[in-house]
């Protein structure tokens, strides 16, 4: 035997000599290997190795061989252990599925989607979304669109652009994906695109030549997911390379995010107590709020806490019959699902760490220099949002925040009043002695009629913008 044979107990055999791959046994295999101890654990050729004592054996089993009868001294009892622990230690189907296997509670995520509109009759079938699915597209298809549009046809296109990176895991039907992963290593935007976005790219789906443009590009990043086996039980592992956060992502993403992307909410707690700490000293977040307009202002921070340290999530889908939210007409929506990848919170018994703890190790470190970064005030920024924003992250009394944020606005207004009550003064009384005019000081105690009059100014500004704000709504509205 060559040193690049592989050795002759590595061919095993069932039941008929068809050789098995790997993948999860049947559920009678499983029994009779649990309860008969002559179960064939090594074959090859014309001889088996069994577990049972030899007086256990029956006497037609002469060609069997019993591992206890092979000297422990033997190199071929040395050769058959290290097979047998490579084979229990090996990357199988099975302990890739138990490491997708969500253990928390999967998160709904923001936003779900009308696949397709549904009639009356379909009412009476509510509680069998799957059934209604079915029944309405051909068996493998997840979604209504042109036939030749396939799922296949929009994996090609992320994969034919570097977008994305799959990987599908089957059982012994290899048609059938139990779970998917997906890296997604960059986001093409429309100035990235071309002179237009309806300019096309060829790709090759299946040996056949198909065109796409940059509209079929973005729909590729909801369609990819839109997958299911007989089981319904199909999920997928989803990861976003961090060189992703270095580059302005289009606000179509922000979109996807509401449906296929995780909030906090699913983030253990050491996870997200290094969350709320990044979330103050994220200079990138920081100047992020200090924009006119944000989009998706509630939760784009979380994305980017995500993306930033590339922290993957598992995510899922099930149909569910709704109603449209205006005209009340029955539709089956799809709903969208998130969880923690549990395997990073658990120990590697190898290290005794968790599998995480290097990525935690990171978020610890990157928050450790945005401290070191010079940080803004609470008050920069004219933003009302960003203001509630920068007050939202802080820990402490809400409140006393907001009573120390207008106190300071207040000083600051009393401050700049004085400065123009003393240029007008100084206009208004030309070169006469400076003996006339009176000393400005910025720190200067103010009666409390004083005080009154800047808070009706402050309150009659307020109206004023209300007030502005209603009649541009009226206009938009014409």
């Amino acid at each position: 035997m060559s040193g690049n044979d592989p050795p002759p107990w590595s061919h095993i055999r069932g039941r008929g000599g068809r050789s098995r791959g790997r993948g999860r046994s049947s559920s009678s295999q499983s029994t009779r290997s649990s309860y008969d101890s002559s179960f064939p654990i090594i074959q090859h050729e014309n001889k088996t190795l069994i577990k049972s004592k030899v007086g256990e054996a029956s006497s037609s089993a002469s060609s069997s061989i019993n591992l206890k009868d092979i000297p422990k001294d033997s190199s071929l009892y040395e050769q058959i252990q290290a097979y047998l622990q490579t084979k229990e230690q090996s990357y199988t189907y099975a302990s890739l599925a138990k490491e997708t296997e969500p253990a928390s509670i999967p998160e709904e995520t923001a936003k779900k989607e009308i696949i397709f509109l549904l009639e009356n009759s379909d009412i009476q079938r509510s509680n069998e979304p799957w059934n209604i699915l079915q029944r309405y597209l051909t068996k493998g298809l997840y979604f209504p669109g042109e036939a030749y549009k396939s799922r296949t046809y929009y994996e090609s296109i992320l994969s034919y652009t570097g977008s994305a990176e799959f990987q599908h895991f089957s059982d012994f039907d290899k048609s059938v994906y139990n779970f998917s992963k997906i890296t997604i290593k960059q986001i093409i935007s429309a100035d990235d695109w071309g002179i237009s976005t309806l300019q096309e790219r060829q790709v090759s789906v299946n040996g056949v030549n198909m065109n796409f443009t940059y509209w079929n590009y973005i729909q590729a990043f909801h369609k990819v997911f839109y997958y299911n086996n007989s089981k319904l039980k199909h999920t997928w592992f989803i990861k976003i390379f961090a060189k992703v956060f270095a580059k302005n992502l289009p606000n179509w993403f922000l979109n996807w995010w509401s449906m296929h992307g995780p909030t906090v909410k699913i983030l253990p707690d050491n996870f997200l107590i290094l969350y709320k700490e990044w979330a103050k000293v994220s200079p990138f977040i920081t100047n992020l709020f200090l924009q006119d307009h944000v989009s998706c202002i509630e939760k784009i921070d979380q994305m980017y806490f995500f993306i930033e340290f590339s922290i993957s999530w598992i995510h899922k889908w099930t149909p569910e019959v709704g109603y449209t939210p205006i005209e009340n007409i029955p539709c089956l929506y799809r709903k969208y699902f998130t969880n923690f990848w549990d395997k990073l919170n658990r120990k590697d018994p190898a290290t005794g760490q968790l599998y995480g703890q290097e990525l935690l190790d990171q978020v610890t470190s990157t928050i450790k220099i945005y401290q070191d970064f010079p940080q803004k005030d609470i008050s920069a920024g004219s933003s009302m949002k960003n203001i509630a924003r920068r007050i939202s992250i802080q820990d402490g009394n809400k409140e006393e925040m907001i009573n120390n944020y207008l106190a300071e606005i207040k000083k600051n207004l009393l401050t700049n009043i004085a400065v123009f009550d003393k240029s007008d003064t100084s206009m208004r009384s030309g070169q006469s002695d400076t003996a006339d005019g009176q000393s400005v000081d910025q720190n200067m105690e103010l009666s409390e009629g004083q005080l009154q009059k800047v808070e009706d100014f402050l309150a009659s500004m307020k109206e004023k913008d209300s007030t502005i704000k209603k009649n541009l709504k009226g206009k938009d509205k014409i």
